[in-house]
C-alpha cells in the first residue's frame, strides 16, 4: 500500500534564530510510494452459477406466464364445458295457510317453527255457528223429505181419477154408437142423440182434466229420488254447511314446517286471510343465476354438483330441471312510450338467467341447510377434462372451506 510521509512538525530554527522571515513557505515533502492492484477475473464456477440463476428466473417467468394464460383461456372454457354459479339459494314451495271460514280462533295447536305431519290441527275456529247452520240444514232437507213424500202419495188418487174418466169416456162412446144405430132405425128422438153425444163430449173433458191434474200432482212431488230438485237443493245446502263445519279445524296439507305463526287465541281470522307460512321440503330445489353465455351448451337433464356454505366440504349430486324462459328486461314507459336505456358503461353487466335445479336426494341434505341458504352449482353438460378440473377446483374450495 502507498505510505505518505507527512513535514516534520519542528520549527525551522535556522530562520527562527536570525529573525528573516521566510519569503516564501517551505514545501512539504511528500514521498508516496504505491502498489497497483489487478481486478482478478471471474471464475468458471462464478460463470456457471450466473447462468443457471438466469436459467431458473426465465423458467419461473415462463411458468407464471403460463399460469397467467391458463386462467385466460380457463374462463371461457369453464363458461361453455363445466358453468358455475355461486349465488344459488334453496327454495321450496311456500304456502300461506288460511281458514276457509271466518270466526275466532279457540285454539292454536303448534309453536312457530315447529314440524308437522299431514293432517295435524294448527288450528281451530269457533264452531259453534257452524253447528246450528248443519241443524237448520237437517231440518230443512227433512222438511222437503215430508213435502216430497205428501206430493208423492197422492200421485195414486190422480191417477186413479184419470182411470175413472177414461173408462166414462168409454161408455159415452158406447152409448153415443147405440143412440146413432137406434136413430138411423127411427127409434131414439134426435134429442137422446144430442144428449149422448153431450155426455161424449163431457167425458172427453173429464179425462183431459183428469190427465192434467196427475201431471201436475206428480211434478209438484218432483219424485223421491235425487232428480227431485227440491231434494237435491236441501242436501247440497246441508253438505255446505258440514263443509264449513268440517273447516273450522285447519290441518297441514303434507308434512313440512310451519313459520310466521302470529295467532293467539281468540284473534278473529277471516276467511282466505294468511294466519301462518308452511314449507313443504320435499319440493326443495336450488335456483342459481347463470350468464347467457354460460348456458348456451346446457339443457334440462344436464348433470350437476351442488355445494352448501352451511355445509362445507360436501358436494350433493342434481340434475338440471329447467331454465327460465325470460327475465325483466327492465325497460320502464312513459305515456304509453317504452323509454330508452340510460348506460353508459362501457362494460354492462352480463344478463343472468335463473335456472332450477332438483337435487337427486333430498335426504342426503344436512337439518342446518333452510330456505334461503346459500348454495354454489356447477353444471356439467358434458364429459372431459375441463368438468374434471372444475369438480377437482370445487373439491379444492370444500377443503379450503371445511378448515374456515
Amino acid at each position: 500500500m502507498a505510505q505518505a510521509v507527512t513535514p516534520s512538525d519542528k520549527p525551522n530554527t535556522a530562520l527562527e534564530r536570525t529573525g528573516v522571515p521566510s519569503a516564501q513557505p517551505v514545501p512539504e515533502v511528500v514521498t508516496v510510494s504505491s502498489t497497483t492492484e489487478l481486478a482478478a477475473e471471474p471464475s468458471p464456477e462464478d460463470i456457471a452459477a450466473a447462468k443457471a440463476k438466469r436459467k431458473k428466473a426465465g423458467r419461473i417467468a415462463l411458468f407464471l406466464l403460463l399460469i397467467l394464460v391458463a386462467c385466460f383461456a380457463w374462463y371461457p372454457l369453464s363458461d361453455r364445458h363445466a358453468p358455475f354459479a355461486s349465488a344459488g339459494a334453496v327454495a321450496a314451495d311456500v304456502t300461506s295457510i288460511s281458514a276457509r271460514v271466518p270466526g275466532p280462533v279457540t285454539e292454536v295447536a303448534i309453536r312457530d317453527n315447529a314440524a308437522v305431519k299431514a293432517g295435524d290441527t294448527l288450528f281451530t275456529i269457533d264452531d259453534t255457528t257452524y253447528r246450528m247452520d248443519v241443524e237448520l240444514a237437517k231440518a230443512q232437507l227433512e222438511q222437503v223429505l215430508n213435502s216430497v213424500s205428501s206430493g208423492v202419495a197422492a200421485i195414486p188418487a190422480a191417477q186413479a181419477k184419470l182411470e175413472q174418466a177414461q173408462l166414462a169416456l168409454v161408455n159415452a162412446v158406447d152409448d153415443l154408437d147405440r143412440q146413432v144405430q137406434l136413430h138411423a132405425k127411427g127409434l131414439v128422438s134426435p134429442t137422446k142423440l144430442a144428449q149422448a153425444e153431450l155426455a161424449k163430449s163431457n167425458a172427453e173433458l173429464n179425462v183431459q182434466a183428469a190427465r192434467a191434474d196427475l201431471e201436475r200432482t206428480t211434478t209438484a212431488s218432483g219424485g223421491a229420488d235425487d232428480s227431485n230438485p227440491n231434494i237435491r237443493t236441501a242436501r247440497a245446502n246441508l253438505e255446505k254447511a258440514e263443509f264449513a263445519l268440517a273447516n273450522t279445524r285447519v290441518v297441514a296439507p303434507a308434512d313440512g314446517y310451519v313459520t310466521n305463526v302470529t295467532l293467539t287465541e281468540g284473534q278473529f281470522v277471516g276467511a282466505g286471510t294468511g294466519a301462518l307460512t308452511f314449507i313443504n321440503p320435499a319440493t326443495q330445489m336450488v335456483i342459481a343465476d347463470f350468464r347467457e353465455n354460460q348456458l348456451i351448451n346446457v339443457e334440462p337433464g344436464d348433470k350437476a354438483t351442488v355445494v352448501f356454505e352451511a355445509a362445507p366440504g360436501k358436494k350433493f349430486s342434481a340434475t338440471v330441471e329447467s331454465i327460465a324462459w325470460g327475465i325483466n328486461a327492465g325497460r320502464t314507459t312513459a305515456n304509453g312510450l317504452a323509454q330508452p336505456t340510460t348506460d353508459t358503461r362501457w362494460f354492462p353487466p352480463a344478463r343472468k338467467i335463473p335456472v332450477r335445479i332438483a337435487l337427486d336426494d333430498l335426504s342426503d341434505l344436512p337439518a342446518n341447510i333452510r330456505l334461503g341458504s346459500e348454495a354454489g352449482v356447477l353444471i356439467e353438460p358434458d364429459e372431459g377434462i375441463i368438468p374434471a378440473i372444475a369438480q377437482a377446483l370445487l373439491s379444492f374450495n370444500g377443503f379450503i372451506s371445511g378448515l374456515n
